[in-house]
């Protein structure tokens, strides 16, 4: 008879707390206590080995497409075509930021927060983030329809806390500088530290990750009328 295995690690559990007292860091604590989240994460996980699994197979799909040959006007073709052409480091170097002139040019246009609220509705439309975050998805209360949701967003770091709590000032130093240096590469002559005063005077209207995780209070029904008139 071959043995059963479970798939639950008993290492990691911290067995100085019973379980009727706190039953999740009696089964996780040894390994929250053990594991190191790497520098360049702000979370980590099971899922997370699973979403960086499905990036290098969805990568290995593109690649094989990329060096199929594949018959012209294919999708197999096109996959391939756009992989190959976004990997060409010398063509992108090359154009600069000559490809997103038009929208840097209309950026240092914005005179005023209309003129800046109406650009950032413009730019949603294409694709490109604003102080509003939306998507399409089912109602949190009635799955047998979907919903326009709208949620808080127009930040870089990961939520308000970061702007707003000590421990993270080095970061918020850092994050400056790396702003500073995409703006060098982008040939942008503008000081770094404008762009985190609007993100800060962002972060001060966003709920805290307490907040957003309740469903109720992040429940909001509104029909899209109520949403212009009050615009």
């Amino acid at each position: 008879m071959t043995a059963q295995h479970s798939g639950i690690d008993l290492s990691h559990r911290n067995t100085s707390v019973r379980p009727q007292d706190d039953l999740f860091v009696h089964v996780n604590g040894g390994w929250l206590d053990e594991y190191k989240i790497p520098g360049d994460r702000a979370i980590d996980g099971a899922f997370r080995a699973l979403y960086d699994q499905a990036e290098i197979d969805a990568q290995n799909i593109i690649k094989e497409a990329a060096s199929a040959g594949a018959e012209k006007g294919t999708d197999t073709q096109k996959i391939g075509d756009l992989y190959t052409s976004f990997m060409n480091v010398e063509a992108v170097d090359a154009a600069g930021s000559t490809p997103i002139a038009a929208e840097l040019d209309a950026v240092a246009a914005v005179q005023d927060r209309d003129s800046m609220a109406a650009l950032l509705g413009k730019l949603q439309r294409v694709g490109i983030g604003g102080a509003v975050g939306h998507y399409v998805d089912t109602d949190d209360k009635n799955s047998a329809r979907y919903l326009m949701h709208f949620t808080q967003s127009g930040i870089g770091l990961p939520d308000e806390s970061y702007y707003r709590l000590d421990e993270h000032a080095q970061l918020r130093a850092d994050y400056t500088a790396h702003i500073g240096r995409m703006f060098d590469l982008a040939g942008v002559d503008y000081d770094p530290a404008k762009v985190v005063e609007l993100e800060t005077k962002l972060a001060k209207g966003h709920w805290d990750v307490v907040k957003r995780r309740d469903a109720e209070r992040s429940y909001n029904l509104v029909h899209f009328d109520s949403i212009v008139a009050n615009a």
